[in-house]
């Protein structure tokens, strides 16, 4: 069985719908996998699936095909696209749900190459659930935590680039306490609100390679 050009361009533009919302998602949250990435992975891991299927139509009697295999190594070389995606900062690992995403999508565009529409299209509706709905409870309920975090300075002019660094890494100062300890040395106390992914250990290093920061903790 031979598979139509109309079915085949049917498959296409599904692909690249389905790749091209999801990535308008990314997009949107500023990562550097966006809009086309995801599609180019959906069209074609689509086409790697056509592709496949059309071999085994073809060959089947001649020699012994397995449809899944071209698809199979799609999915292996993703893995190297997805590294791409994630980074590793001061403010925490980023990238991890654009790299699943990247995956998924590539799960996807496999799917709808098979012919399996309804699966294909209920994993995307899925996905988008995750992308949007759940990401939004994400940040209700789990994503930010409270402290105190305690610096000593022997300089004022060091308090404009504490502030930088806290504003860089998205840290929430909810209050302020500042106390003289003599001899030009202040004790800080920064009552802040910061994203739970934030690596407080490298924070602190980079806190400390600021002039006249003499001590900082974590309460």
């Amino acid at each position: 069985m031979i598979i139509g050009f109309s079915e085949i361009i049917i498959k296409l533009l599904l692909a690249l719908f389905i790749g091209g919302l999801t990535g308008l998602e990314r997009e949107k949250s500023h990562q550097f996998a966006g809009f086309r990435t995801h599609i180019l992975v959906s069209v074609g891991s689509c086409i790697t699936s056509i592709t496949a299927l059309s071999l085994f139509n073809q060959y089947h009697d001649y020699a012994n095909i397995d449809p899944a295999r071209l698809p199979a190594q799609v999915l292996s070389g993703i893995g190297f696209l997805g590294a791409g995606a994630i980074l590793k900062t001061s403010n925490g690992i980023k990238g991890l749900t654009t790299a699943a995403g990247i995956w998924a999508t590539a799960c996807i565009g496999i799917t709808i190459g098979y012919g399996q529409y309804i699966l294909g299209v209920s994993a995307w509706i899925f996905v988008m659930s995750t992308l949007y709905i759940l990401k939004r409870i994400d940040k209700i309920f789990f994503k930010n935590r409270e402290t105190i975090l305690s610096i000593t300075i022997n300089n004022i002019e060091a308090l404009p680039e504490v502030y930088n660094k806290l504003a860089k890494s998205q840290i929430i100062i909810k209050n302020m306490d500042m106390e003289s300890g003599g001899n030009n040395i202040w004790n800080i106390r920064f009552f802040v609100i910061y994203d739970r992914r934030l690596m407080l250990s490298e924070f602190s290093s980079e806190l400390k390679k600021i002039n006249y920061v003499m001590f900082i903790d974590f309460l």
